[in-house]
């Protein structure tokens, strides 16, 4: 793994409803996304460079930027990170394989589903329980959990695709799926229970992350486009960077703070994290 690093560039932003957003942005990158915060502020994210080339990046809470990067790998892409610092994702090799990858106390170990086309790791709780979603030969998306190297699949009753994306430290997972009418729906998978996540008028809703409360966020599709949610105690608040052409929300800590990415109006992608006490669930 190499390590980069490098400043941060900030940007505060004043929501109309009093929401105060930070846009961060990996130095010289074309694009940034945030993907998962922890409980200490701690983010992971991945970065493009002007070759297109995907990169992985942890960014401290001293503001540093240090990059995540599989030796032998085309991309790196870090998509959840647990209290204890380590990290889940995944990379493409150069035949053009995906894997799933934990990096632990700087060393990483892949992880491939069984006999799976490709592999994601997308989320990790603090007892390194890992999420994701793997291909099997008919390029079907199934989700799964990984514990002690031990895989059970995670499948929507007759969905045609399902994606695991988030876990926290109860064993709470959530994601997404596609119905039989290509339509996309998040769901909370809880002591081997669905509940359906869906934004009301949403064409689509997508659960990307969750915290040891219970808060979830994700992103949804609507007439006007893309935006993010919280949902929280039953109700559902927007999230939207300001000026933003879409927004997508990706990962939420305990403390509430929510981060994510948005594209510009000049079709930049950006990340962006909104702080936890700036956020209310109340209408």
């Amino acid at each position: 793994m190499r390590w980069a690093h490098c400043v941060v560039l900030l940007m505060f932003c004043s929501f109309a409803q009093g929401q105060e957003y930070l846009q961060l942005d990996f130095p010289s990158a074309v694009a940034t996304m945030l993907l998962a915060i922890d409980r200490e502020g701690d983010v992971v994210g991945e970065f493009r460079t002007r070759t297109g080339r995907r990169y992985g990046f942890l960014l401290d809470t001293e503001g540093v930027f240090r990059t995540i990067d599989v030796g032998g790998s085309i991309d790196t892409r870090p998509s959840g990170i647990n209290l204890h610092g380590s990290v889940a994702g995944s990379y493409q090799d150069g035949d053009g394989q995906q894997h799933g990858f934990l990096l632990q106390r700087g060393e990483f170990t892949t992880i491939d589903y069984p006999e799976a086309v490709h592999t994601r790791g997308l989320g990790i709780n603090g007892r390194a329980d890992i999420v994701g979603r793997y291909e099997d030969a008919v390029g079907r998306l199934h989700g799964f959990f990984l514990r002690h190297g031990n895989f059970t699949v995670i499948d929507y009753p007759e969905a045609l695709q399902t994606a695991s994306r988030g876990i926290n430290n109860y064993g709470v997972v959530v994601g997404r799926y596609v119905d039989t009418t290509q339509v996309a729906h998040g769901f909370v998978l809880s002591d081997d229970e669905f509940t359906v996540i869906d934004v009301p008028g949403a064409m689509e809703t997508r659960a990307a992350g969750l915290n040891g409360r219970g808060d979830v966020v994700g992103s949804y599709e609507d007439a006007e486009g893309i935006h993010g949610f919280l949902l929280r105690r039953g109700t559902f608040v927007t999230i939207e960077f300001p000026e933003a052409i879409a927004t997508t929300a990706t990962g939420i800590n305990d403390d509430g703070t929510i981060v994510g990415y948005f594209q510009d109006t000049a079709e930049q992608i950006h990340g962006f994290v909104l702080e936890g006490q700036s956020v209310t669930s109340e209408p």
